[in-house]
């Protein structure tokens, strides 16, 4: 492929992924802005609320284990295609179904299960389009997608349930989600060799083993990422979960406030990924290290810590302004990380890798954190206020700082010890 047209094919390439992605979370988050509507129609408590959350997060990661492999195996145009019909169809009928919570927590699961189609098959894309040495401009630019539509999500859902019901949140992201189907179809390409007029590349791991992601992310240097995933699953997801019930609750906003206040949390991430892709960036030229990732997680479970016990000054309907610029300190910080966990260090593999296996298997131990902090932050609520999810969300992101931090130092010692060879 020449230059020029390869060039116009990546560009491409990267907004129909970052388009995709963002569609997602149409039909993902939007339980979040709809919970203070549930209790209040069938008088749930945040423990039953938590067991939906729970239920999804724990399909998402058992979906990597699968989905995540066959991502490498198969099409991901036709492997993300199918997924996006499957969540459309079960956000469709979610928004039908009344108060019956056993059938509400089963499909919210197989939604989990769907949405886990999404982000390692669109790696896998991305690492047959660029090479590793691209990886942190790659991530800057793919991993706000999520945020995007995660902002865009809450945005939908809060002005749906406040203005028609708590249904429509869920039946206009299904229409919405059918469409995005058809967009990634039409447009996407698997690698270079798919494009039109192009002879199609061999797979580099058709043949690799369902576990391979796992293995390889548990050998080396990447195994301290399976610890520190499943942590910041917790602190991110806990927050994209009970975020706007803490808005509702403790800063006194109704519905659509709180899902508009709560906006602040994804646009924050975004800037979190922004700003961490830059440092990434030029970390990589004065050094010219091939992994960045360590010491910028450190930094960043810090700013989480940070942020998490400043909302122990700040929490309780005090100063809600300020209660919103720590939640997004929060959510910059557990953010940020996110980019590098998911995006940065499965594309550093490179091409011939099962990268789409690798992704699924770190999404797998954050989500396998997320569906423990969905439901252990809705029982610390209940029984200990929300001082109880301050606490555990700073001390999972200082253990992280830990994990992370000895991981450098490793790593350090290695570099060390190879220039003293050379």
């Amino acid at each position: 492929m020449q230059a020029t047209t390869l060039r116009t094919w990546r560009r491409r390439i990267v907004a129909v992924c970052f388009v995709t992605y963002a569609c997602y979370y149409l039909g993902r988050v939007n339980l979040a802005v709809t919970v203070p509507a549930l209790r209040q129609a069938y008088g749930w408590d945040k423990s039953a609320i938590g067991v939906i959350g729970t239920a999804f997060y724990w399909a998402y990661a058992a979906g990597q284990l699968v989905n995540g492999p066959l991502g490498d195996r198969l099409s991901p145009r036709r492997l993300v295609a199918v997924g996006l019909v499957a969540s459309a169809l079960l956000n469709l009928v979610f928004g039908s179904l009344g108060g019956a919570l056993p059938w509400l927590v089963a499909l919210w699961a197989l939604n989990g299960w769907a949405q886990a189609t999404g982000w390692a098959p669109i790696m896998r894309t991305l690492s047959r389009w660029f090479e590793p040495a691209q990886r942190a401009r790659v991530t800057a630019l793919i991993s706000p997608s999520y945020l995007v539509g995660h902002a865009a999500s809450w945005a939908l859902a809060g002005t749906l349930t406040a203005r028609l019901g708590w249904r429509y949140a869920y039946w206009v992201p299904g229409v919405l989600l059918l469409g995005a189907a058809i967009f990634w179809h039409a447009l996407a390409r698997d690698e270079p060799g798919r494009a039109p007029g192009e002879a199609p590349d061999p797979p580099a791991s058709r043949d690799a083993p369902r576990l391979a992601g796992l293995s390889v992310a548990w050998r080396g240097p990447m195994r301290w990422a399976i610890a520190v995933s499943l942590l910041s699953g917790m602190v991110k997801e806990g927050l994209n979960l009970w975020g706007p019930t803490y808005l509702v609750e403790e800063q006194s906003l109704g519905v659509l406030g709180a899902a508009l206040s709560g906006l602040l949390i994804p646009l924050a991430g975004i800037g979190g990924q922004l700003v961490t892709g830059r440092v990434q960036r030029r970390m990589a030229a004065a050094s010219h290290a091939t992994q960045q990732e360590r010491p910028l997680v450190t930094g960043l479970a810090l700013v989480v810590a940070v942020g998490a016990a400043a909302l122990y000054v700040v929490g309780g309907g005090r100063s809600p302004v300020a209660a919103l610029l720590m939640l997004a300190l929060v959510a910059a910080g557990s953010h940020g990380m996110n980019g590098l966990l998911m995006a940065s260090l499965p594309l550093s593999l490179g091409r011939g890798a099962p990268v789409s296996a690798v992704t699924g298997a770190l999404n797998f131990c954050q989500y396998l954190g997320a569906g423990l902090g969905a439901a252990l932050v809705g029982t610390l609520v209940d029984h200990l206020g929300w001082g109880g999810a301050y606490g555990w969300w700073a001390g999972s992101a200082l253990l992280i700082a830990l994990i992370a931090a000895g991981g450098a130092r490793r790593v350090g010692a290695v570099s060390r010890a190879g220039s003293s060879r050379s």
